[in-house]
């Protein structure tokens, strides 16, 4: 979510304004109520409906019973950021390789701000037993992640650990940010994550940075699995295929 000062000073604060209620809305999920999207957008009720208002006449929101939700007019956009993404587009057949080699779920995600977003997906002949929608927005600090917050500016990392509440495992235990903050050392140090149950229990994830030519992080790639497929062995042959295939996937970008 955007800093809500740094938002009102802008000089295009009333397209700042309607991108935070579409923001909003996207993680309010069933619908929110005027009052609901005043509050979290901490906007008056009146400038909150204005801007609703505007979204829905161009299909962007939509009402039903008197709450907002999104309108089918974000569709195309997301059709058309996976049709024009030169990153996605590159990255498809390379995790199609590496659903197949593994046998398990490969994906890529990329960073927005302080959360991952899942912008392409290859299911192996193991497929997950849970769908993770492609576009739906996960946090850093749990499962691939992390591999994206090690490569985050020093003081943008700060900032994001500060703004973190309390952090809680798949099954329900605690994560102290100094157990964070030694994940994403042994992380920088290897180059690649392990990790099992962070998310959701009885899984595990082994990812790897896809890394630009100018040295930069601009995704990430995973395998995903069942926990119970998962051996010392197998870690050590995934862990290579998809270091390879985040390689791979960096260098064709950059062609």
């Amino acid at each position: 979510m955007p800093n809500i000062t740094d938002r009102e000073k802008s000089p295009m604060r009333s397209l700042e304004r309607a991108l935070h209620i579409l923001a909003i809305l996207e993680e309010g999920g069933g619908g929110m109520s005027v009052t609901e999207l005043g509050r979290a957008s901490q906007l008056s009720k009146a400038t909150a409906l204005r801007i609703v208002l505007v979204l829905e006449k161009y299909g962007f929101a939509e009402k039903r019973h008197g709450r907002y939700r999104l309108g089918a007019s974000v569709l195309p956009l997301a059709h058309g950021y996976v049709l024009g993404n030169e990153l996605v587009r590159v990255a498809l057949p390379v995790l199609q390789e590496l659903a197949r080699t593994s046998k398990e779920t490969a994906s890529l995600y990329v960073r927005v701000g302080f959360k991952r977003i899942a912008v392409q997906r290859v299911e192996g002949i193991n497929p997950l037993r849970f769908a993770l929608p492609i576009g739906q927005r996960l946090p850093l600090h749990v499962g691939a992640g992390k591999v994206l917050a090690v490569a985050m500016p020093a003081g943008e990392r700060r900032q994001w650990m500060d703004e973190l509440e309390e952090m809680f495992l798949a099954k329900g235990e605690t994560f102290s940010r100094k157990a964070l903050i030694e994940d994403l050392d042994t992380i920088r140090r290897h180059g690649y994550a392990v990790t099992v149950g962070d998310r959701l229990e009885g899984t595990f994830g082994i990812t790897a940075p896809v890394i630009n030519a100018f040295k930069a992080t601009i995704a990430a790639v995973t395998v995903a699995g069942a926990v119970e497929r998962l051996t010392p062995k197998r870690i050590e042959s995934l862990s290579v295929e998809v270091r390879d295939a985040a390689k791979t996937i960096g260098e064709r970008y950059d062609v």
